[in-house]
């Protein structure tokens, strides 16, 4: 049973798609975190900065949705970003319902930090090589569309 186990965890270790996307994700994260402090963004905020300029704002739900976040996440940082005066929330057609907007000091704060990224981003590539970064890329669009 043992060596059965050990196989299989083998197995696993060389395999598993989930452990490797996240260790992936840890990774690649870190690069961009570390990359961003200095201007007080993380890489998460910075991913809702730049969804909600692509888009032209959003209603939370869809934004939960492109970028395949959960509710608790998108709020806590839909949150600090509004405190920080880079979004703001506009009421939708009822009591019910809103939309997140781009603040004009969102964008400044997105334009900010735009060299920053850039780094990150040839960090990531040269981890990544050209054909890591192509794959990533397409499987992405496959599920966010963009």
């Amino acid at each position: 049973m043992a060596r059965a186990t050990k196989t299989v965890a083998d197995e696993i270790a060389m395999r598993c798609v989930a452990a490797r996307t996240r260790l992936l994700s840890r990774v690649v994260s870190s690069l961009y975190d570390d990359a961003l402090r200095p201007v007080g963004l993380t890489s998460a905020q910075m991913t809702i900065l730049t969804a909600l300029e692509h888009s032209g704002g959003a209603q939370p739900a869809q934004l939960c949705e492109t970028l395949k976040l959960d509710k608790s996440t998108l709020s806590r940082n839909a949150d600090r970003m509004e405190r920080n005066g880079w979004l703001k929330r506009e009421d939708g057609p009822d009591a019910r319902s809103h939309k997140l907007r781009l603040t004009g000091k969102g964008r400044k704060r997105l334009e900010m930090a735009v060299p920053r990224w850039r780094a990150a981003q040839a960090e990531a590539e040269a981890l990544l090589g050209r054909p890591g970064l192509e794959s990533v890329v397409r499987v992405t669009k496959r599920l966010r569309g963009f």
